[in-house]
């Protein structure tokens, strides 16, 4: 039985943490870029677990952009329009272009589910346009966030503090990742993409799992 003063358990944590999509999202992220790795590093050749990662590959690729099904609106209803500094204009181009991200994947996945005809130079294209919003997702908060570690924001506080370094590996990792795919001239090869893929996964489901933690130590906080 769990105390006022004890760590929540983790079947509690889980309970807390499965409840949103952002956790399956992080969840089959990480399989779809670690079983990418896998594919292109130890399982190049043909045979059984060849073929059973690059299903894992597939199917998770597909969960995920089920999970972004209107996810648009969500984005575009929170989004600050008025931004007072060059943080806030950062971080509302960032969200701008998630949400057009989310508008591109939408589409993709009418398209493959055959709800849009789209030819495949078209499918592409749109492809293309969604790895171009995500890079611009990503890459604006890269300069807001290490500005704000540079400063000391959040000193006295380690478990903000360390958000704040998650969110910045996670964005500076991914705007590599998105620049990979867009085949901007870089060194980043395809193992090395699928590998910073994994890390900022992982990081992503360390994120949910605190946010889970603290919701957890808020809600007996009140009730106490």
């Amino acid at each position: 039985m769990e105390t006022s003063t004890s760590e929540p358990s983790l079947l509690r944590i889980l309970q807390v943490a499965l409840k949103t999509s952002k956790a399956y999202d992080k969840l089959a992220r990480t399989l779809q870029y670690g079983s990418s790795f896998l594919l292109v590093t130890y399982y190049k050749n043909k045979c059984a677990t060849h073929n059973a990662l690059s299903k894992v590959k597939s199917t998770t690729g597909s969960c995920r952009r089920i999970l972004r099904w209107g996810q648009f609106v969500g984005v575009l209803l929170d989004m600050n329009y008025s931004p007072k500094n060059w943080h806030g204009v950062c971080q509302t181009i960032s969200d701008g272009s998630l949400a057009l991200f989310y508008v591109v994947e939408n589409l993709i996945y009418a398209a493959q589910c055959g709800v849009v005809q789209l030819s495949d130079s078209q499918l592409k294209r749109l492809i293309w346009w969604s790895d171009f919003f995500w890079l611009f997702e990503v890459l604006p908060l890269v300069p807001k966030y290490a500005d704000l570690l540079l400063k000391g924001k959040e000193k006295g506080n380690d478990l903000k503090r360390e958000a704040l370094y998650r969110t910045f590996f996670i964005s500076a990792f991914d705007s590599l990742v998105a620049g990979h795919d867009l085949h901007l001239k870089h060194r980043v090869s395809t193992p090395t993409r699928h590998l910073l893929g994994t890390i900022t996964s992982i990081i992503g489901v360390r994120s949910v799992y605190l946010a889970a933690v603290q919701t957890l130590k808020e809600k007996r906080h009140k009730v106490q």
